[in-house]
């Protein structure tokens, strides 16, 4: 508990050694710190929270039920340019 009351001392001394433009640098230091704060802050809060699956409207449990549904029957993709062949002949 102590450090805590000492450190604000040791800060005001350091401050009080200063010149009056190197005063004004700690100021404007101090004043950007508090701001990036508040910014990150208000960033925090407005950012909404991630709905669920299920929010969104998937059924319960359908990303538990179906991931690594594919895992066993490889997806081969066909190089060939005839998609149009084959789409007519569907």
């Amino acid at each position: 508990m102590t450090q805590a009351i000492e450190k604000p001392k040791s800060i005001l001394e350091i401050i009080e050694s200063l010149t009056p433009q190197q005063q004004e640098e700690v100021l404007n230091f101090i004043e950007f710190l508090q701001f990036k704060s508040q910014k990150y802050d208000k960033d925090a809060k407005s950012q909404p929270q991630q709905k669920s699956p299920e929010e969104l409207g998937w059924p319960p449990s359908f990303f538990e039920q179906t991931y690594g549904s594919c895992q066993d029957d490889p997806i081969i993709l066909d190089d060939d340019d005839n998609f149009e062949e084959k789409e007519q002949a569907a």
